[in-house]
C-alpha cells in the first residue's frame, strides 16, 4: 500500500488575517485570537506611534474596556482599539 499519497487537507487554515483599528490605525492581526500585548506588539510593528507599556482598551460603542497585555481576546474585523500612556486620564 502507498502511504505517499495524502487525502487533501479539509482542516480550515490556522490563519485568517483580520483587520482592526488601534488609535484610527489599521493594524492586521495573523489570527482572530490574540493577547493584549500581541496586538500592541502587531501595531508598533505596522508603524502606530505607541508603546508596549501603553493601555490598551477594546472600544465598543462609548464604552471602553481595558484589555490586558496576558488577556486572550477573540478580535472582528473593523473592531476599535485605543492605546494611550497609562497616565493619560482622557
Amino acid at each position: 500500500m502507498n502511504t505517499d499519497t495524502e487525502l487533501p487537507n479539509h482542516e480550515k487554515p490556522s490563519s485568517e488575517v483580520v483587520t482592526v483599528s488601534v488609535n484610527n490605525n489599521d493594524v492586521r492581526l495573523p489570527e482572530k485570537k490574540v493577547t493584549g500585548l500581541e496586538i500592541k506588539q502587531a501595531a508598533i510593528a505596522q508603524g502606530v506611534n505607541i508603546e508596549l507599556g501603553f493601555t490598551l482598551f477594546r472600544v465598543t460603542g462609548s464604552q471602553q474596556h481595558q484589555v490586558r497585555d496576558r488577556d486572550d481576546i477573540t478580535v472582528h474585523e473593523g473592531e476599535q482599539f485605543r492605546c494611550v500612556r497609562p497616565d493619560d486620564n482622557s
